[in-house]
């Protein structure tokens, strides 16, 4: 069978570290190229046989499947790469800490082109994604609706994506639900109704942790995910671009995978 001809954008990040190492379990890939920015420190070090450059024109014409792994600046360069090479290339992105001008310029390059993206590759989130969504048909009109997620000291944006995303789940079970607040210090405020609050927790090396509290009078529901091992977001990522591979033009998500 064909190998698929796997890009590494962001080798060198956590992500891209990780996936490298993960890749000895797949027989399905065949690694022809790692892309880092110009200037960075591992440019020319070689990786499985494959050197390490700045060329994204080569990366991409490398490549079957790209997995994207960087910044917002760096994943809307590859769309625009791709844009203009009018090429074929498969992207599964999880890059996470969009602007909302950034996110609708992502949106509007990925049409025509095949893009997986997910902010969280894991399938456990995923599927809790899911129960998010019906947890919040049936109790958000009874319930107060917290987000409270966990990572590691290293970690940027706050709120996580994968959170954002969480409240994108929330409101597809209810979409009356408009308002979001993340949680600062305040003398003044008192918590209203219908809104979902976001609270964030940084330190060590806590890899990922996700919880959906839904308060009620007298009883409350927590929907959690944690994350022990990075790898469940690499070895997601790979069987994303495993699937993602000859799909057609669209933007895709985890869960068009899992179903």
């Amino acid at each position: 069978m064909k190998k698929i001809k796997l890009g590494i954008y962001g080798p060198s990040g956590r992500m891209g570290q990780d996936i490298l190492k993960q890749l000895n379990s797949f027989n399905d890939f065949d690694l022809v190229a790692l892309c880092e920015k110009k200037d960075h420190r591992n440019i020319n070090k070689v990786i499985n046989s494959v050197k390490i450059n700045s060329d994204i024109k080569s990366l991409i014409n490398l490549s079957d499947v790209i997995i994207d792994f960087t910044s917002p600046k760096a994943s809307l360069n590859l769309l625009e790469s791709i844009k203009k090479n009018n090429n074929s290339t498969a992207i599964v992105s999880g890059t996470t800490g969009y602007s909302k001008i950034e996110d609708e310029k992502f949106l509007k390059l990925s049409k025509n082109l095949i893009v997986l993206r997910s902010f969280n590759m894991s399938i456990g989130v995923n599927l809790l994604k899911t129960l998010v969504s019906t947890s919040s048909k049936n109790l958000s009109n009874i319930s107060d609706i917290e987000i409270l997620e966990f990572h590691h000291n290293k970690k940027r944006d706050i709120p996580s994506g994968t959170a954002i995303t969480l409240l994108d789940s929330i409101k597809e079970g209810n979409n009356h639900i408009k308002k979001s607040v993340f949680r600062t210090q305040t003398a003044d405020r008192v918590r209203k109704s219908n809104e979902v609050g976001f609270s964030s927790i940084r330190g060590g090396n806590v890899v990922g942790e996700h919880t959906v509290f839904f308060f009620m009078d007298g009883e409350r529901i927590e929907l959690t995910h944690k994350a022990d091992d990075r790898k469940i977001f690499s070895v997601g990522a790979l069987k994303a671009a495993k699937w993602v591979y000859k799909k057609k033009p669209g933007l895709y998500t985890m869960l068009d995978m899992i179903s």
